[in-house]
């Protein structure tokens, strides 16, 4: 008897095209607006960098809120309705006359949970409807980020041409809040038990256990316990370490090719071989993120971080620049992959939304660094060296740490509810 594809595939497939939208909506591409709007307000580079600085804070100070929202109510709602004020946020950034206004935009949306691939109501969704194929999955899911800055980069450019910067912010902010809406309600539902279904697709009934073969069930730790492991803020400041290398590089990528002679089309296309590398490191990864320990597998993408920041300082010509894109790209995608597979993994999905929103005050402080310092060493030397050369060290650092951090191992003890409850062991 054929059998109807488990619908949690579905669900990743969705949030895949959803995430790649809001990519769209300056996330991915706000490098590209940088040339444009110093031009037009009369800035450094510093109020830019201040402005992901702000975001960030702004999507720490509400991370842990939002997360025990998602685990509470489901993450269906909460998107619907935030994701509609952050097309009209977006929107707005075409308004703005002054630096200062674009920060506190910036920090608006940061509180409304938008950061890319690490924003909770994407990985929290995905986290739920899978256990044993949990890496294939968010591996499908993480295909549509980077996609959608690799389609969106060079588009915006055009927008930007032909419409100018401001009308661009519009159109993308009602263009993306649009479909993620039309997403959310029509295809994404937040449990596979809200549809009478399983984990994984997994058998329902003792029955369809016995013939097809019992797996063993995910314990999920509570915050509390989480949060007395030398696993949770290891991984914290590993993963970091990840993001402090994203926004030292990420913000000013576009900018720093243009100061080097390169045409802003050529750096629009660089910043989408740059997303297209992060998917393809999704889909080759995909095969071995439920196979082999990703805190290995996460070697691969420091390493390759680390050669692009090399590569990039010494660029010259095209085929360097392009280099440093795909390198970039792989160190990226390979990172916020496994940071996403890893936190449900060692600590369960039950209370996914609260331990990683928990997290995330500690990991954006990384990023909220990189961004700011990068822009004030710039506008304070004429150069990023500096900033670069430190994120580097950094990224040595956290996979250090990543590598020192097994998953955490448990045993039984006593709890006042007298259900069993979970203690750390030589870790």
């Amino acid at each position: 008897m054929s059998r109807k594809p488990f619908y949690g595939w579905i669900v990743v497939s969705a949030l895949s095209v959803a995430g790649g939208f809001t990519m769209s909506m300056g996330i991915g591409n706000f490098g590209v607006f940088v040339a444009p709007m110093q031009d037009a307000l009369n800035v450094g580079s510093a109020p830019f960098g201040l402005g992901l600085t702000a975001r960030l804070i702004g999507f720490a100070a509400s991370g842990p809120i939002i997360g025990r929202i998602l685990d509470r109510y489901g993450a269906r709602g909460p998107l619907s309705v935030t994701v509609v004020i952050f097309g009209a946020s977006v929107a707005a950034l075409g308004q703005i006359q002054a630096g200062w206004q674009m920060i506190a935009l910036q920090m608006f949306m940061g509180m409304l949970g938008y950061w890319g691939s690490s924003s909770l109501y994407f990985t929290v969704m995905a986290s739920q409807w899978f256990i044993q194929k949990r890496g294939k999955a968010m591996s499908i899911m993480f295909v549509g980020f980077p996609a959608g800055i690799a389609v969106s980069a060079p588009i915006t450019q055009a927008l930007i041409e032909a419409f100018g910067w401001r009308d661009a912010w519009a159109i993308l902010g009602f263009t993306g809040s649009s479909v993620v809406l039309v997403i959310a309600r029509l295809v994404l539902r937040n449990r596979p038990e809200d549809m009478g279904l399983v984990p994984d697709g997994a058998p329902r009934t003792p029955h369809e256990a016995s013939v097809n073969g019992a797996r063993q069930p995910e314990h999920s730790w509570t915050l509390h316990d989480a949060m007395r492991t030398g696993a949770f803020w290891r991984m914290a400041v590993a993963f970091g370490t990840v993001m402090l290398g994203m926004s030292a590089i990420g913000l000013f990528w576009v900018p720093y090719f243009i100061d080097q002679g390169f045409s802003p089309q050529i750096a629009a296309w660089a910043l989408a071989a740059y997303a297209s590398s992060q998917a393809g490191t999704s889909i080759v990864l995909a095969r071995f993120v439920d196979r082999y320990q990703p805190r290995f597998l996460a070697m691969f993408g420091y390493a390759s971080f680390i050669a692009a920041f090399v590569l990039m300082m010494n660029a010259t010509v095209t085929w360097q620049l392009f280099a440093t894109a795909i390198l970039g790209g792989a160190g990226v995608g390979s990172g916020m992959l496994l940071q996403a597979q890893m936190w449900p993994s060692y600590f369960g999905r039950a209370h996914i939304g609260t331990i990683r929103g928990a997290a995330l005050p500690l990991t954006l402080t990384f990023s909220g660094i990189g961004s700011a310092a990068t822009g004030l060493i710039f506008d304070a030397t004429g150069s990023y060296a500096p900033a670069w050369w430190t994120a580097m060290a950094m990224l040595v650092v956290g996979a250090f740490l990543l590598v020192i951090t097994p998953k955490p191992k448990r045993a039984p003890v006593s709890s006042q509810s007298g259900n069993a409850d979970w203690a750390e062991l030589g870790t």
